[in-house]
């Protein structure tokens, strides 16, 4: 062809600067080679596509594998969470879809408190139509009283009634789904809100591409997620025919933060600068779990008596200035600090000191997975303090990660035994089981020495903020906030004194004098500041004061009671007609732990309270006597209430407390009193309390 080419620019330049013609043998040879070219050009395009074919098919399990029907997978997940948990588990979903499939999936990850009611549906079906392949993969975390979490109610609410409506069976039928719950198995609701949610997406017509999986924090979430995961890859890889890749990372080391050391000025002015920060009026009132607000604590005071064997503090909270604001039934959220003794076991095994400076970055390829680092330049001391959850059980991923760096054989093969899905029953029974810590396990393979970024990007989460229900009314005093907090405190099964991080934390301001009066805080403590947050709540009095109320709480269960009583006499003065309000308290002895007893007594004399019954279970020798016990003996009461006898069907009961135990033995107490009163079948008493909780008339805040 080249020399065709050659020939014909030789005959154009053998004839410039002359008349060219063209005789019949030259058109005749001329059309011969410009047929040649045509079909040689012709073979090289068909030889290049051929090539370029083959290239496509050889990568089927690479960039380009999965593209059965000309286009890539679409993978949104969506998250629902009130602690983080579901929102990690999010984000390792997500960096495993890109590891195992890569090119072949798009993947949007997104909390669903974005997922708004009035752009829930156009969320939900961008996308979906026609021939595009889209997956929407639920982590729903259920919270409280099988409630969805409260970033998530307004969708989970909004897909229930609509779904409830009856009236758009076929909304969602381009839709195709799946959902893991988390949720706890000792709750009566257990994994209420993602079964809502699974059930609400299917009557709109969506199509399951998994049955729901229930994962239970009581005992296996980890390995529950694990099989659910393992589940989706293969309902993905059958139904949408992509494959993983054969290079899959197990994580690890990548999961690290970029290190550099800092000058210990560097870190101390940072620390104060951030310090200062948090101690200014926020921009908006509205704090929260990523943006709070330090406050300075005015009061302290145990609320035990002195032969108690346990502690009860009451702490108020100065939020002057500082544009908080708050209703009486919120919660209150606080950062708390890791006690010194257990910083420095958790520096000794990272073989550092605690003045040890430095930053953390996110690497240039940090996974999903790998949240921001907390605030830096700082010192090893602020941060094992400040952010570090040292005395949780580790997650499987931690051990994993400790087993990569681990230097003595033995150890590397118990770590990664114990991370692996064969050793499910030996985690349990080492970790899970008796409760074992993270820094017991770091000081139980001493080799497993990680590096600071993987220390803190995957051994160790954050240190959570601890909630309490808010035990004031802001009609009383609106810049003081109360929590009345329960110090956790005791023995596990591996031997180890267990006390609770916040509550050990804030029962430190209470002063040895403070019995007496001489002093609100302890002085060595005047000058910290607390980072807290408020946090909504539904669990508040009737809009109309005059409606009757049973409040049902033991021990640190009154807390919102507390508020709900300074609320009412507050009303009270203001002239507001207070309807009948009985108080149903526990606790062990009058003479140990009837917290805010004068309070009590004052609220029945200045008629705030209708009645108030006490349970002491440990006050005799014979048998022990709670709050359901009491309920029982005012059966009528409560019953007239339930049944609208008592104020028209607006009586609202309320309970507060541990959910495990005494929040399911007081809804058995409301059955029986039912069945005795009424002689309802047990049937037909289930059903009166399901619509008095429907109709916003049966309220609980259990834990």
């Amino acid at each position: 062809m080249q020399r065709a080419f050659a020939g014909l620019r030789d005959t154009h330049a053998h004839h410039s600067g002359s008349l060219f013609v063209m005789t019949p043998d030259a058109l005749a040879s001329a059309s011969a080679i410009i047929l040649i070219i045509s079909l040689a050009a012709l073979a090289l395009l068909r030889v290049l596509s051929s090539s370029k074919d083959t290239t496509r098919k050889g990568r089927s399990h690479g960039e380009d594998k999965g593209d059965v029907d000309g286009h890539e997978l679409k993978v949104v997940i969506l998250y629902g969470t009130q602690t983080g948990t579901s929102e990690r588990f999010a984000k390792e979903v997500e960096e495993e879809l890109l590891q195992r499939y890569d090119k072949a999936v798009r993947v949007h990850t997104s909390d669903l408190e974005a997922v708004t009611s009035d752009r829930a549906e156009d969320v939900l079906l961008e996308g979906s139509m026609g021939d595009a392949r889209v997956l929407h993969v639920f982590l729903q975390s259920t919270y409280g009283d099988g409630e969805p979490t409260d970033a998530s109610s307004e969708f989970v609410y909004w897909a229930r009634d609509l779904a409830d409506d009856g009236r758009m069976p076929d909304l969602f039928k381009s839709i195709t789904y799946c959902v893991f719950g988390l949720g706890n198995s000792s709750y009566e609701h257990y994994n209420a809100a993602a079964k809502l949610v699974d059930k609400s997406l299917h009557s709109l017509g969506a199509s399951r591409l998994l049955e729901l999986h229930l994962g239970d924090d009581d005992s296996t979430l980890e390995d529950d997620f694990q099989g659910w995961r393992e589940a989706l890859w293969n309902a993905m890889e059958t139904t949408y025919g992509i494959c993983a890749e054969g290079n899959l990372s197990s994580g690890g080391e990548a999961r690290s933060y970029h290190v550099s050391t800092a000058p210990k000025l560097d870190a101390v002015a940072a620390e104060r600068l951030e310090c200062e920060a948090m101690s200014k009026r926020p921009t908006s009132s509205l704090t929260s779990q990523t943006s709070p607000c330090a406050a300075s604590i005015i009061l302290a005071k145990e609320l035990h008596s002195t032969v108690s064997e346990r502690s009860c503090v009451h702490v108020e909270f100065d939020i002057s200035g500082t544009g908080i604001s708050y209703q009486h039934g919120d919660h209150l959220g606080v950062f708390a600090k890791n006690m010194f003794p257990v910083v420095q076991r958790a520096a000794t095994s990272l073989k550092l000191p605690l003045d040890h400076s430095f930053t953390l970055s996110m690497p240039d390829d940090a996974p999903a997975s790998l949240t921001q680092p907390f605030p830096t330049p700082c010192t090893l001391g602020t941060a094992l303090s400040r952010y570090a959850d040292l005395l949780n059980p580790p997650r499987k991923s931690a051990l994993a990660a400790l087993a990569s760096v681990a230097t003595d054989a033995a150890e590397k093969a118990r770590l990664e035994h114990l991370s692996s899905t064969a050793g499910k029953h030996e985690y349990a029974s080492y970790i899970t089981d008796p409760s074992r810590s993270l820094i017991e396990v770091l000081e139980a393979f001493p080799s497993a020495v990680p590096s600071l970024g993987l220390f803190f990007g995957t051994v160790c989460p954050r240190l959570a903020p601890r909630f309490y229900s808010i035990s004031s009314s802001p009609l009383v005093d609106p810049d003081v906030i109360t929590a009345t907090v329960a110090v956790v405190r005791g023995d596990t099964p591996t031997g180890r004194l267990h006390e609770g991080v916040a509550s050990t934390y804030l029962s430190r301001f209470v002063s040895s004098n403070s019995a007496f009066g001489e002093e609100k805080v302890r002085l060595e403590m005047r000058s910290e500041r607390v980072p807290i947050f408020v946090r909504s709540s539904t669990f508040k009095l009737p809009s109309d004061p005059s409606v009757p109320i049973v409040m049902i709480g033991p021990g640190t269960g009154y807390a919102p009671f507390r508020g709900f009583i300074q609320e009412r006499s507050a009303l009270a003065k203001s002239g507001k007609l207070l309807g009948p309000a009985h108080l149903f308290f526990g606790c062990r002895d009058e003479s140990k732990d009837h917290i805010y007893q004068a309070e009590m007594t004052d609220a029945i004399a200045s008629k705030t309270l209708s009645s108030l019954n006490v349970a002491y279970s440990r006050a005799t020798s014979e048998r022990k006597l709670y709050v359901q016990d009491k309920l029982m003996s005012a059966a009528k009461v409560i019953y007239d209430i339930m049944k609208g006898k008592r104020g028209g069907k607006e009586g609202s009961i309320y309970v507060c407390g541990d959910a495990k135990g005494m929040a399911r033995d007081v809804h058995r107490a409301l059955h029986s009193i039912l069945m005795s009163e009424g002689e309802y079948a047990a049937h037909e008493a289930e059903e009166i309390v399901k619509r008095l909780a429907d109709n916003g008339r049966y309220h609980k805040d259990v834990w």
